[in-house]
């Protein structure tokens, strides 16, 4: 690419958007790295080796170059789903730097070797209504991009917690496994009851959860030597303990497996 001005540039920005979006630890700079190598110079590189020694009007080449580059977004996201290294902030800068430096190795061999020492950069006359515009469009962007990567409370949902109970795969006849799950909006605190078959015992459970947080506990019961005992779990929030939350059942007998 060595006397293309234009290739050079759009490979090393490729390159320092990429280094930044991945490396720098402030997130609002990350965005402004990663929108040009996103939305643009993909889109650029691709187009200037698909025409080649032919010079498109600025319009045009900033028209194609937009549309080529959401193409890559599009097209990369279903590669990179596939790929081991997933849909990651490195694999995205990897791939578009990638298809940077390829597109314009491609462009440079397709262009006159004339051209190579006496290609000029494209000259951008702009009006103040255009760099008005521009400007306006770059802050929508960057919003757009800052709104989409920031989590926003959601004060109106409705959480809930999850109680479930199985045979522990272990010693069926002795121990049953029973988790809590939150998904609740916030850290919240239960009582967990578990009793089997009639007897009067029962054993109590004090625990606090954030949310997506979960407990298992393993708790001993007594199954009878013949016929089926009944377990139940109840679960009983720590601000209203008299209201039962959640329970669930089951019957063991001699010889249950886990499933």
């Amino acid at each position: 690419m060595r006397g293309h001005r234009d290739l050079e540039l759009a490979t090393i920005a490729a390159i320092v958007c990429a280094l930044v979006a991945s490396l720098v630890p402030w997130e609002v700079v990350r965005l402004v790295a990663a929108l040009p190598l996103a939305v643009f110079l993909p889109g650029y590189a691709i187009v200037t080796a698909a025409f080649g020694p032919r010079r498109l009007d600025r319009e045009r080449l900033s028209m194609l170059s937009l549309a080529c580059g959401l193409s890559v977004l599009c097209l990369g996201g279903l590669v990179l789903n596939y790929l081991p290294g997933g849909l990651r902030t490195w694999t995205w800068a990897l791939l578009l730097v990638l298809v940077v430096v390829a597109a314009c190795r491609v462009a440079a061999l397709r262009r006159p070797r004339a051209e190579e020492t006496r290609e000029p950069l494209p000259r951008l006359r702009l009006r103040r209504v255009d760099l008005v515009c521009g400007l306006l469009a770059l802050a929508a962007a960057v919003a757009a991009l800052t709104l989409a990567y920031t989590p926003l409370p959601a004060g109106d949902a409705s959480g809930y917690t999850a109680l479930w109970m199985l045979p522990d795969a272990e010693e069926p006849d002795s121990y049953v496994r029973v988790g809590v799950v939150s998904a609740e909006q916030g850290g919240e605190r239960y009582r967990l009851q578990v009793r089997a078959g009639k007897s009067r015992s029962l054993k109590i459970y004090h625990l606090a959860l954030d949310p997506g947080g979960e407990r298992v506990f393993r708790v001993p019961v007594q199954v009878g030597a013949t016929g089926t005992t009944r377990v139940a779990a109840s679960l009983y929030e720590q601000a209203r303990p008299h209201a039962l939350y959640r329970r669930v059942t089951t019957w063991l007998r001699p010889g249950t497996a886990a499933p």
